[in-house]
């Protein structure tokens, strides 16, 4: 498509002598993109680390600060991991106090104790492993199957309807025979030209 006819923003003049002697003044109007944008830059507002507040802050003094929280809250933390102390610990801190007494009877109870907590511990995670690995086997199968549109029970995969199902007249041909097509290969004698024949030549 030719751009010729349509009208520009400058379009071409003629000379002085073309159409008598017209003259022509400055134009008064200019384009919209031939004004100048972005005259000025976006400046930084109160709160957005403006030159001034660089040079307020104290930047040393804001570093040891953070320093000292951190390693402040990493203490914290490790002092309450120290705080969970397990069942096993105490028996055996307990077991030392009682070795120092003498007390074999009471060591060996104790002993068999904590075996018995051991053996326990290992149990209860060996069945949560396997609970958990039965569990993503499970979740692995369920996503298999919903992967697959044609093992899904009926109420999560339904067929569409097709945009002719409601039609007045459907199947209206369902009750006819259909001939079979024979081929002969004699223009004459074959099936077209019969019925060409039958139609038009009665």
């Amino acid at each position: 498509m030719t751009t010729a006819a349509r009208p520009t923003w400058a379009p071409a003049k003629g000379g002085n002598e073309q159409g008598g002697t017209r003259i022509f003044g400055p134009s008064q109007k200019y384009s919209s993109r031939d004004m100048a944008a972005h005259t000025s830059l976006k400046p930084r507002k109160e709160g957005q680390d403006t030159q001034d507040e660089v040079q307020r802050r104290n930047l040393r003094d804001e570093l040891e600060d953070r320093e000292r929280r951190h390693f402040s809250s990493k203490e914290d933390r490790d002092r309450r991991k120290g705080n969970h102390i397990l069942l096993e610990d105490v028996l055996v801190i307990f077991l030392s106090f009682v070795c120092d007494e003498d007390d074999e009877d009471d060591e060996e109870a104790l002993l068999l104790e904590l075996e018995r907590l051991r053996k326990e511990k290992a149990e209860q995670k060996e069945r949560e492993e396997r609970l958990q690995q039965e569990e993503e086997l499970k979740a692995k199968e369920e996503q298999l199957l919903r992967g697959n549109p044609l093992l899904n029970d009926s109420s999560s995969f339904s067929v569409k309807r097709r945009w002719d199902d409601d039609v007045v007249f459907k199947n209206q041909a369902r009750g006819e025979t259909k001939i079979p097509k024979r081929f002969i290969n004699d223009t004459i004698r074959n099936d077209f030209h019969r019925k060409f024949l039958h139609k038009y030549m009665k």
